[in-house]
């Protein structure tokens, strides 16, 4: 009762100060704006009574006009001594709720600082007794049942001094300041930053969820991860493990993948007419232009704006070979600055093998669209 009274003589005050300053007063503002616009002639706030009904009304709203004046009449009735008992009533109400509720709150605060409060940790339990910022932890700033799982998912030997980068680490340096005997007052940063750092119980692992990232960083630190097979609701895991970084930890040549690293990958890549042994510079671009000029012009005659029409064939065809002569101007700048050696032979001015597969590229392109077109044509309906 010793604690429990200066929190109703506070609560008092502040209602007190609530009820003088706040409540009553703009109760009595709106109260007093509402009795002067709901008087006189304002036809925002009354209802046919503010102006007389024409001459040639009906009888029903001529009388309607003459009864109906409920703003004018609760006005009149109340008067201004009704008005401000109305509007000191409504404060009290008002100053009761936020001192109870005021009250309430710092109870709830006092007792987060208090003793019975706190925290307490088993006794029996001698390595957690031997530690001095665990005793008597505030419930404002950690609950029970978190720190129970914070200490079960943290090594023993880390309790008295964790490291600086765990939640432990951040638990003591509040429990340290905050507490019974200590400061019972926290800043708004301090706050913040607790609310931040400190982790609820549904963000804390258990033990085999620990065990499972830990085991998953130390893989990836050598190298190593999971092979996963994307899936409808995330990823599957085939418990296959890749190796995909190389020796050097830091060298990006040496990352390897199931996609460039593959036999299949691997086939497929050295089969195209890029990487294909033993073909000349003009053997390539023929083979690259064919293949793309041959189904350039099937999105412009499908689904052009033309496609309806009987030239959709012939401005597919227009509309490929157009793309054919871009991508070869661009390929023709690219090797006249770039100067790329790869299909150079000895004695060769640079580039002199790619400028050739560029211009035999555009041959082939238009060669496959034509041909395209021409199937269109005859075998199109």
């Amino acid at each position: 009762w010793l604690k429990v009274t200066p929190l109703l003589l506070s609560g008092r005050v502040a209602a007190m100060r609530d009820f003088l300053n706040m409540s009553t007063c703009l109760m009595l503002a709106v109260l007093g704006a509402c009795t002067i616009l709901l008087t006189g002639d304002v036809m925002a706030f009354t209802t046919l009574g503010a102006t007389a009904p024409p001459l040639n009304a009906p009888p029903m709203l001529a009388g309607a006009a003459k009864t109906s004046q409920p703003f004018a009449s609760a006005q009149e009735v109340m008067g201004a001594k009704g008005v401000i008992c109305f509007g000191m009533g409504f404060g009290v109400l008002m100053a009761m709720s936020q001192g109870l509720s005021r009250a309430n709150a710092r109870v709830s605060c006092k007792a987060g600082f208090e003793q019975p409060g706190s925290i307490v940790l088993k006794e029996q339990d001698t390595d957690i007794s031997k530690i001095a910022y665990l005793q008597d932890v505030p419930r404002t700033i950690i609950e029970k049942d978190t720190l129970e799982k914070l200490l079960k998912v943290t090594p023993r030997d880390q309790w008295e001094d964790p490291p600086e980068d765990t939640y432990l680490y951040t638990l003591k340096t509040f429990a340290e300041v905050y507490g019974p005997g200590k400061a019972t007052k926290m800043g708004w940063w301090d706050y913040f930053r607790l609310k931040v750092d400190l982790p609820d119980t549904a963000e804390l692992q258990d033990e085999e969820d620990a065990e499972y990232v830990s085991e998953y960083y130390r893989l990836m630190m050598e190298g190593k991860v999971p092979f996963a097979v994307p899936g409808p609701a995330g990823y599957w895991y085939t418990g296959a493990i890749i190796q995909w970084k190389g020796k050097e930890p830091f060298a990006g040549d040496q990352v390897q993948t199931l996609l460039e690293n593959g036999r299949w990958s691997k086939q497929f890549l050295s089969n195209l007419a890029f990487y294909r042994e033993g073909l000349k510079p003009w053997q390539r671009g023929l083979e690259i232009g064919m293949a793309h000029g041959y189904f350039l012009i099937g999105p412009f005659t499908s689904l052009g704006p033309l496609r309806n029409t009987p030239e959709a064939a012939t401005v597919g065809l227009l509309c490929g070979c157009a793309i054919v002569g871009i991508v070869s101007v661009g390929g023709l700048i690219f090797g006249s600055t770039i100067k790329p050696t790869r299909f150079d032979k000895p004695g060769d001015k640079p580039a002199a093998g790619f400028i050739e597969m560029i211009n035999w590229h555009a041959i082939g392109g238009l060669g496959g669209a034509g041909f395209a077109h021409a199937l269109i044509t005859i075998f199109g309906s």
